[in-house]
């Protein structure tokens, strides 16, 4: 790897300035690793190494087994050391050359003389309090195990949280470039769907195009006709004229940063009635949602806007009975609406979700208990520098209306000859996605940093049919 390969998303002195910020909140000092790339097969045959996400927002270069050790009190660069492992002498014929302790010293923000030997974490920590942030990696966990490192108290954990939670002007332009990223290879997957015949040829063209912006992809990407399954893999079935394909993709660019993106459009670009409807209502729910992400909005309750129009939507499609408000208020739309509308992003497309509900939800609040409302990955008053998914849906899930517990509660609302037919004819699911950085007052709404992929259903139909190049 040569020094240019480092892709680190900030200039040394925001590293600092993050790490003094910690520094101010801890009374121990807490280590963070990088991890170790997973093997597949076979030890020598890893999976694509992807440093911990703590580790690199503290300005750790994305290099295997290493540390981060940040002292209470410090101002980002002394009382700060970083722990690496030295190039083997055959390293550099297998692997290339790796950028000098000079050159990372620089990069991150702290002296030469503060990068040690990662064999020395050990002694450096032999005998102290100390806390880590470790990746779920089994070799660097053991690793912390034998060195009677402490897991973070939920203070330390809140303590990075809260920095973690809202982005600076470096992170949201590395966004920014993941969701163009991302916006390319959404297009590729329209323009392949007219003329592919499976979801394999779908996801083949979506990929391809992040490999063209040096990007991977930043999480396994959903290509399927089986939108009903919320987290559903491409399985390579063929895309039959009538159905319904959900594509939800993004982008990880260099520096880690990740775009999330998901869009439904009919295979032959010709929707059906109902298709229409509810995909209209979905992009209704999502357009209000979206304008509600103002500062001070808590989370909950643009979750409960996108709830109630979707219930509009189904009143309207004769698949519910009753007042909208009212079925809103009683949970019905769990029935087809049965995850939260968004989580956080960021370094990662389910941002700080390694801390669980501790990141997710704010002091006094937690998951409420109802089925679908308890998927909610996310209630925090919302705040500028915050960056969310918006991503409310409407699906056809058999084994939600198989389960009596779930569907019986709503027997006088639902109209179940009319969902039995949509199940036969498999309808799938539909659900628009978009990513949403919150502004300041002085901004007239949010930023929608994937604004550039359309969700107008008949432009989406013209980039299917060919009409729009």
């Amino acid at each position: 790897m040569s020094d240019l390969e480092l892709h680190l998303t900030s200039p040394a002195a925001a590293y600092q300035q993050r790490r003094a910020a910690l520094a101010k909140n801890i009374t121990r000092p807490m280590v963070i690793f990088s991890g170790h790339a997973l093997a597949r097969s076979y030890a020598s045959n890893p999976h694509m190494f992807r440093a911990e996400s703590c580790y690199l927002y503290f300005g750790g270069p994305p290099l295997e087994h290493a540390a981060l050790m940040i002292e209470p009190g410090s101002d980002g660069q002394s009382g700060c050391t970083w722990f690496r492992t030295p190039p083997g002498p055959d390293d550099p014929l297998w692997l290339g050359p790796t950028p000098s302790d000079t050159t990372c010293a620089t990069a991150i923000g702290i002296d030469a003389s503060q990068i040690k030997d990662y064999d020395t974490l050990e002694s450096a920590t032999a005998g102290g309090n100390v806390s880590c942030i470790t990746p779920p990696h089994p070799e660097t966990l053991a690793h912390a195990c034998k060195l009677k490192l402490n897991k973070p108290t939920e203070e330390e954990s809140l303590a990075i949280i809260n920095l973690r939670l809202i982005k600076d002007e470096h992170e949201l332009s590395a966004m920014r470039y993941a969701a163009k990223a991302g916006v390319a290879a959404h297009f590729a997957a329209m323009r392949a769907a007219r003329s592919s015949n499976s979801e394999t040829d779908v996801q083949a063209a979506l990929v391809a195009e992040l490999a063209r912006y040096n990007c991977r992809e930043s999480f396994s990407s959903i290509c399927t006709i089986r939108g009903e399954v919320l987290h559903g893999e491409c399985a390579g079935r063929n895309l039959a004229k009538g159905s319904l394909v959900l594509v939800d993709a993004g982008a990880e660019e260099p520096g880690c940063y990740t775009s999330d993106m998901t869009r439904t459009y009919p295979v032959d670009g010709i929707w059906t009635s109902v298709q229409r409807h509810l995909y209209e209502t979905v992009l209704r729910a999502e357009q209000s949602a979206i304008k509600a992400c103002l500062p001070g909005k808590r989370y909950l309750e643009i979750h409960r806007l996108a709830s109630q129009i979707i219930c509009e939507g189904l009143v309207e499609a004769e698949l519910l009975k009753g007042e909208p408000a009212d079925l809103a208020d009683r949970g019905a739309y769990g029935l087809f609406f049965p995850h939260g509308v968004g989580h956080l992003l960021g370094m990662g497309v389910h941002d700080l979700e390694d801390f669980g509900d501790l990141a997710g939800y704010a002091k006094g609040r937690s998951r409420p208990e109802r089925f679908g409302d308890c998927f909610l990955r996310l209630d925090r008053d919302l705040a500028p520098g915050m960056v969310v998914t918006i991503e409310p849906g409407i699906y056809l899930v058999p084994s939600i209306w198989e389960r009596d517990a779930l569907v019986k509660p709503f027997a006088d609302v639902v109209n179940r000859s009319a969902v039995d037919a949509l199940l036969r004819d498999e309808f799938g699911g539909i659900r628009i996605e978009e990513d949403v950085a919150v502004c300041g007052e002085s901004f007239s709404g949010p930023e929608v940093l994937t604004a550039g992929l359309p969700n107008d259903p008949d432009v989406v139909s013209a980039i299917i049919d060919g009409t729009i190049v």
